[in-house]
């Protein structure tokens, strides 16, 4: 069995991300004028590397316009976070806190209900491939829904262990930090599914 899921999160290949850590790091103090004017220039200089790359977001789904999602990344992403080298720059931890993450029990109840969103959405397109084009924030509107209480009882037992050391958390930090666990964890099962999908051709 084939499923098809569109992708939500799209990589650039290597050879796109050196060029866009290169340009970053280059006009990492350029201001907002001059950095959007070098970046134009920056296209036409490398016109058949963005050629391919567009070429390949769009075999692989991107629906939007891939030469500004490469700009934002550059100006947005690569700018701030790597260095010249192309690796991530050393972020200063906070705190590490034992109960920083949401208990086990709570994410495993995320990894069912996704299972079975993605389940019950199949839709059959031939004898052995199927679609399901369901969403990260779709399904997520339906969890927050139907665990209702199974949510509100982890969740209240997390904010009291880390209240319990000491820590003061808020209710929008609560709810920001939910949201961002279960489209983590969806991704994760997506491209999960991608891979075995991917395992049974091969054995076919």
């Amino acid at each position: 069995m084939n499923i098809d899921m569109p992708i939500q999160r799209f990589k650039y290949s290597d050879m796109m991300t050196t060029l866009l850590v290169g340009f970053a790091e280059i006009h990492r103090h350029d201001s907002r004028k001059d950095f959007r004017s070098f970046w134009d220039e920056f296209i036409k200089s490398n016109l058949n590397a963005f050629e391919r790359e567009v070429t390949l977001l769009e075999e692989r789904g991107f629906k939007s316009d891939p030469y500004n999602a490469m700009y934002k990344s550059a100006r947005f992403y690569y700018r701030k976070f790597y260095d010249g080298s192309g690796k991530k720059k050393n972020c200063k931890k906070i705190k590490n806190n034992p109960y920083s993450k949401f208990p086990t029990e709570l994410i495993k109840l995320i990894d069912t209900a996704i299972e079975k969103y993605i389940s019950i959405n199949l839709k059959q397109v031939s004898t052995s491939n199927y679609i399901c084009d369901i969403t990260p924030a779709s399904c997520y509107s339906e969890f927050c829904g139907d665990y209702e209480d199974d949510l509100y009882i982890h969740i209240h037992e997390y904010i009291r262990q880390r209240q319990s050391m000491g820590d003061n958390i808020s209710s929008s930090l609560i709810s920001n930090k939910l949201k961002k666990t279960f489209k983590n964890r969806f991704y994760k099962i997506q491209d999960k599914l991608k891979l075995m999908n991917t395992q049974t051709k091969c054995v076919d």
